[in-house]
């Protein structure tokens, strides 16, 4: 073999060399810093332009969720990736930082939901991740977040899942039962006219005249109708039957002896307070004058 055919292998060698080191630097980073597969740095990208509700409904098809507005679970995990989202939005985190947030959050998520992890464990698996990301894979290469940063993760973590780690811990091992929300039941209504009234002690008196007799004065003028009665008619009929019934028995010389008595009568009375008048006025004059006699005499 030639020198220059072992060189060409040297140097083939060494590029597979490269390539290998490469590509074991990359997996050690994606080891330490792990990415969300759900979702690219492009489409992570997109989504940092969009709204609060357009990101929701984005997650809504990313995730599968398509009954969040009815079951309690979807609308949870809608919510805890969400708000995890918009978290990492309003940091101002890369697309590689929001990644690893995504995933951290999906690991966290899946201890519970999957393996039934306690707590502390899974505290402890959060704390791992963490602090991987403090550690750089390389002298070239910049750790994932800072200590700031990684303070600001453990507080976000602490009040939105592990603060509420029970409440996601029943929400996984508890099954949920559908909740019968309506259903159509035909019921045969007793009629009322077939009854007594109910008792009146309870009703305000304006409630009862203005519901309660107003339809027992219906009911009677409906039955004059249906007996070819009208109501004004039989009212009007009966009281002139009234009057002439308390007429009868009487002519006109009776009525003229009564009203000839009563006219007596009243003139009697007149007359005799007429003159009491006149006397008392008199005896008044009489004692004015008596003085003024005297006067003159003198």
């Amino acid at each position: 073999m030639s020198a220059k055919a072992k060189q060409s292998n040297k140097s083939a060698d060494k590029k597979a060399n490269d390539r290998n080191d490469v590509a074991s630097k990359e997996n050690d980073a994606e080891k330490a810093n792990p990415q969300w597969k759900l979702i690219s740095h492009e489409q992570i990208n997109t989504l940092l332009d969009l709204t609060v509700e357009q990101v929701q409904f984005q997650f809504e098809e990313i995730l599968g969720l398509k009954n969040y507005q009815t079951c309690l679970k979807e609308a949870s995990l809608l919510d805890y990736f969400v708000s995890g989202f918009w978290w990492t939005r309003e940091m101002n985190y890369t697309c590689q930082q929001i990644s690893f947030i995504m995933a951290l959050l999906q690991l966290l998520l899946d201890n519970i939901s999957e393996k039934q992890m306690p707590f502390v464990d899974n505290l402890n698996e959060f704390a791992k991740m963490i602090s991987g990301t403090r550690q750089s894979p390389s002298p070239e290469v910049d750790s994932l977040f800072d200590a700031e940063q990684a303070m600001s993760i453990t507080d976000y973590l602490k009040c939105s899942l592990f603060q509420n780690y029970q409440l996601y811990e029943f929400l996984f091992s508890q099954p949920r039962e559908e909740l019968l929300l309506g259903k159509k039941r035909t019921i045969e209504v007793i009629s009322s006219a077939d009854f007594v009234a109910p008792l009146e002690e309870g009703m305000n008196t304006d409630d009862y005249l203005h519901y309660m007799t107003p339809v027992e004065q219906q009911e009677e003028r409906t039955s004059q109708e249906e007996d070819g009665e009208v109501p004004g008619e039989t009212a009007l009929e009966q009281e002139n039957e009234n009057k002439a019934t308390g007429l009868e028995g009487y002519n006109v010389q009776d009525v003229k002896d009564v009203l000839g008595d009563m006219t007596k009568e009243m003139l009697g009375t007149l007359q005799a307070e007429f003159t009491e008048k006149l006397r008392v006025q008199e005896e008044s004059f009489s004692t004015r004058l008596e003085p003024l006699k005297h006067s003159a005499c003198k």
